[in-house]
């Protein structure tokens, strides 16, 4: 495999300055399109109905028709009159009760997915996503007196505050839309550039808050993580299409020479049948990002959340459905993953994992500001190293209330049922737990 130098990292990190917003759902898109919220979002947001699917992949540059303000230059900057700039305020809480004792927990986060959020159109085939919040906390290995690496050696760093987004470059022709999004993110994985579907790839668009518990791709890692990369798409004639290629590491922190980026690839095929919406696809992530017999390929390198997805290969299938039941709006999601295998911690000798599973949910609205939820997932888990296995079969209800199209409150259970290794004492001794989760949200 060819090597890339550092300068060549630091370069598509360089272009890759701006990835998807924590929310995605951005007010200030609202006023770009002189429209209210819920015309891109189906039920609630962030979750994107037809016209946030097109407003998306035009790479946010649509507009309402007001005046702009242009450069005298042609190709040159073209901005909405209005001001681009929203904040969003999330606060969480989460008690888990567990038949094990010592395992009951309590989590209180306020502010923690907060942020300031900039975004819309720059020029007429240009636009972006930014993000200013706080960053997670960053893994890295240690080095010794002389910068050589420590083998096994790895500490936690704060990040602060951390500045993300992606920039898109679209046209359309008369095929459809293509384009090409640069993007960079600390936690919201390799699918946050274009993804349009609420299935779970893209950590923000989905039908629960309690990812972990209701969301196969987010359960077993591949929708969540630090991603910088490149990606090229299609979309038109209800085919949605992209691949690219990335290092899972948060670009403002990357300067190594590695073995190459890790591929992607995403398709999706969208059709209307009597009234109903159904997008079916699959998604693939391949590579190693690093060399196996070189422990020094880690110096310097800084993920967020993620180190598994080192040398992660996943490949899987998902669904969407959206239509309306008695007049109800009706959205059922699904995702299997088929393959999942990587390295634990993404450190070299360390144990050979493999996840996957499956999982659907739905959700109702019985009236347009309330919406009624349930959810399953059945996950498989192995140590193919220690030989352990931890699978899990978790149930989920929740309600949502939406205030105002700009606020938003959760309330959900998950019920788990452990089924663990009869080699592993830890394992086998959990039986069920029980996780109630309240959060709000304020956008403007």
């Amino acid at each position: 495999m060819k090597r890339f130098s550092t300068k060549k990292i630091i370069s598509i990190v360089s272009l890759s300055i701006m990835c998807a917003t924590a929310v995605e759902a951005n007010p200030a898109f609202a006023r770009q399109m002189n429209m209210e919220c819920m015309s891109c979002h189906f039920q609630s947001m962030p979750k994107l109905n037809s016209f946030g699917r097109e407003f998306k992949m035009s790479g946010f540059t649509m507009t309402g028709g007001q005046q702009e303000l242009k450069s005298e230059s042609n190709a040159g900057l073209s901005l909405p009159q209005h001001l681009g700039i929203s904040v969003v305020i999330k606060a969480r809480h989460v008690d888990t009760n567990s038949d094990t004792p010592g395992n009951d927990n309590s989590l209180s986060e306020i502010f923690d997915e907060s942020a300031i959020l900039i975004g819309g159109k720059i020029a007429d085939n240009i636009g972006g996503s930014f993000e200013v919040a706080n960053g997670s906390n960053d893994v890295v290995q240690e080095v010794d007196a002389n910068g050589n690496p420590i083998p096994g050696s790895y500490v936690s760093e704060g990040s602060g505050l951390g500045f993300s987004g992606k920039l898109t470059f679209t046209d359309t022709f008369s095929l459809g839309r293509l384009g090409v999004t640069l993007f960079n993110t600390d936690a919201l994985g390799v699918f946050s550039g274009t993804e349009i579907y609420s299935s779970g790839l893209f950590r923000p668009i989905r039908q629960f808050e309690n990812r972990n518990k209701t969301n196969i791709l987010q359960k077993t890692g591949v929708g969540q993580g630090s991603a910088s990369g490149a990606q090229v798409y299609y979309y038109g004639h209800g085919l949605y299409a992209t691949v690219g290629q990335y290092v899972p590491g948060y670009g403002q922190a990357i300067s190594v020479e590695t073995e190459g980026y890790k591929t992607f690839a995403r398709a999706a095929y969208e059709f209307n049948l009597a009234g109903t919406t159904v997008a079916a696809g699959g998604y693939y992530i391949g590579g190693d990002i690093i060399d196996p017999t070189a422990q020094g390929q880690l110096t310097g390198i800084v993920w967020a959340s993620d180190a598994n997805a080192l040398d992660r290969e996943s490949s899987g299938i998902d669904m969407q459905i959206e239509t309306a039941v008695a007049g109800m709006p009706l959205m059922l999601t699904g995702a299997a993953v088929i393959k999942n295998k990587y390295t634990a911690g993404g450190i070299i000798g360390a144990s050979k994992m493999e996840d996957t599973g499956f999982s659907f949910d739905a959700q109702i609205n019985p009236i347009n500001n309330i919406g009624l939820k349930i959810a399953y997932l059945s996950s498989e888990f192995k140590d193919k190293t220690l030989n352990l296995t931890d699978d899990q079969s978790i149930i989920s209800g929740g309600v949502e209330y939406y205030g105002a199209q700009n606020v938003r409150f959760v309330l959900e259970y998950s019920h788990t049922k452990y089924s663990g290794s009869q080699n592993d004492p830890a394992n086998s001794n959990r039986d069920t737990d029980g996780q109630l989760l309240l959060m709000a949200m304020v956008a403007f």
